[in-house]
């Protein structure tokens, strides 16, 4: 899950739905990275040098199938 502020897809003149296609495009190129260099690529290929802050928040949940089962967890 990824949470962000209106900083990192807003910029002046921009239509509003191009703003919101550039972060899943480019997500979904960093989706196999570690969660720490998903968010600093992320940043580093969106954030345009504007005045505006951003704020970013990502989860990353374990694939289902190495989640513990009921019987594995203590």
């Amino acid at each position: 899950m990824l949470l962000y502020t209106d900083g990192l897809i807003e910029r002046p003149g921009e239509v509003l739905d191009r703003g919101l296609a550039r972060p899943r495009q480019h997500a979904a190129a960093l989706t196999r990275e570690p969660l720490a260099v998903f968010c600093d690529e992320l940043l580093a290929g969106l954030a345009h040098g504007g005045d505006d802050d951003i704020a970013l928040l990502a989860v990353r949940l374990p694939p289902h199938d190495l989640t513990p089962s009921a019987e594995e967890r203590p």
